[in-house]
């Protein structure tokens, strides 16, 4: 996989258990972005005061980082 090669770029700590398929290797955030995303929201609403609804998190990477930021947070990945 052409991914596999990235995956400390997706996720900093891959060797502490991260399992994908192979669609969410493509599919995924990659880490340095999603804490970008996370600080934005966190910057227009404070931090630990937004609550986050992720309605197509996949794998997570987006949800990992708004659950570090902010105040609720809630993820539906749907595989069809």
């Amino acid at each position: 996989m052409k991914f596999y090669k990235k995956r400390y770029f997706l996720f900093s700590k891959f060797d502490r258990g991260i399992k994908i398929d192979a669609e969410s290797w493509y599919s995924v955030t990659p880490e340095i972005i999603a804490k970008h995303v996370a600080g934005r929201v966190t910057e227009k609403f404070g931090e630990m005061n937004a609550n986050v609804v992720d309605g197509f998190c996949g794998v997570g990477g987006n949800l990992i980082q708004f659950a570090k930021r902010c105040g609720f947070c809630v993820g539906n990945g749907n595989s069809i």
